[in-house]
């Protein structure tokens, strides 16, 4: 098949959005697909420089932005994000590839980055049939959980909610909707934001993935300590808080623990004063941001991912750990809920548990997990057989089909 993708963010070895570009134009290419890719121009020197290493067959880069003075007027110096020039690059991309349309006969135009449902995508005006998504977006964090948000990171979610409120009625997204073949999600929640009348051709898939050719062997623990890490971003939607109580519980128990945090974030320096003021100094290390190759020996080197996120479409980390044999504990929530089950990692279901009450059912489930060698082995062997579920090769299949 010929396939275009469009693909904002695409880049290789860099995770998150990036990561999710460039894994969906690389395994295509593998399957023999003819793929041509539309992304930005500021990702061309780090993909020029894997192409020039590695051989790949079949795929072709167009690369598009805006003039810079476009750039740093909507930007700015840290703007990575900016909703305009998004919308404004959809505009650009769908008359620069215009001229490939005309040569070549796609089988299918795919939309794959950014992962949000909150971007439309003017290719589907093409007569060709258009994929859109995977798309995230509908996960939000219980009400019951943001009371311990700060006012500014309130008003942030309140925002957010506006916003998917605003989606069902979006003329540019719904045009978008009516003209797509198939449109792809990656959770229930984000489903319910669409108008039902296009709930028929709409499947939920993760937009994250993994290479199931390089899946590793169990790692078994020699550890004196039970160690657990947390990696991600440290926000207030990832759980930290929850994360920080349920160490509290833990070292109360005089259990021999650490964890080890990997991540950086506007909490970080809130998080260092409440570990010093729990006096649990002695049980947590905070690690910074750490390159690939350090966070796979944490990964080896852990009994445990305590990753209690309140608002996830994916989750790479919970995937990277279990690729690792590392047990993941989630709560029933968005991307970590459909990759994490009971048989490889703790899973808690919420109902209409506040806060504290997922503390203590999270500290005592690890405990059970801590005292139980046997239970930890049986998750490790579970965790790599589940994480085959969720590979990129699959995905494509899911997608396109055989």
């Amino acid at each position: 098949m010929r396939i275009l993708l469009s693909a904002y963010a695409c880049e290789p070895n860099k995770g998150s959005e990036p990561e999710v570009g460039w894994q969906w134009a690389l395994t295509l290419s593998k399957k023999g697909h003819h793929v041509y890719v539309i992304t930005r121009k500021n990702n061309k020197k780090n993909i020029d420089s894997y192409l020039k290493n590695n051989k790949t067959f079949n795929l072709h880069f167009i690369y598009f932005d805006y003039p810079n003075w476009i750039l740093k007027i909507i930007k700015g110096k840290s703007n990575s994000k900016a909703y305009l020039y998004i919308l404004l690059w959809q505009i650009g991309i769908y008359f620069k590839v215009k001229p490939y349309l005309k040569k070549i006969k796609f089988d299918f135009i795919h939309h794959v980055t950014f992962v949000s449902l909150r971007f439309p995508s003017f290719l589907c005006l093409y007569n060709v049939p258009f994929i859109y998504g995977p798309l995230a977006g509908g996960e939000i964090v219980p009400y019951v959980f943001r009371k311990s948000f700060s006012l500014k990171e309130k008003i942030k979610e309140f925002l957010r909610d506006l916003s998917n409120l605003y989606i069902k009625i979006s003329p540019l997204i719904n045009l978008t909707l009516l003209r797509s073949h198939k449109i792809f999600v990656t959770s229930q929640e984000t489903m319910k934001l669409l108008p039902k009348k296009y709930h028929h051709k709409t499947n939920i898939i993760l937009a994250i993935g993994i290479n199931n050719s390089k899946i590793s062997k169990v790692n078994y623990s020699k550890n004196k300590i039970f160690k657990i890490c947390f990696v991600g971003n440290l926000l207030y939607t990832k759980g930290v808080l929850i994360l920080i109580n349920t160490i509290l519980k833990l070292a109360k128990k005089n259990l021999n623990i650490h964890l080890n945090i990997a991540g950086d974030g506007p909490q970080k320096l809130e998080l260092i004063k409440m570990v010093k003021k729990l006096n649990i100094g002695n049980y947590v290390t905070f690690l910074g941001k750490i390159k690939k190759d350090h966070l796979y020996d944490l990964y080896r080197n852990s009994d445990l991912l305590l990753f209690p996120s309140l608002r996830d479409s994916g989750a790479m980390v919970v995937l990277e750990a279990m690729f690792h044999s590392l047990p993941a504990a989630v709560l029933n929530l968005g991307g970590p809920s459909r990759i994490v089950n009971n048989k490889c990692g703790i899973k808690i279901n919420l109902g209409r548990k506040n806060e504290n009450e997922v503390v203590l059912e999270l500290t005592k489930k690890i405990i059970k997990f801590i005292k139980n060698p046997n239970t930890q082995k049986i998750k490790k062997k579970e965790s790599l057989k589940r994480v085959e579920k969720f590979s990129w090769y699959k995905k494509m299949i899911d997608v396109y089909g055989e």
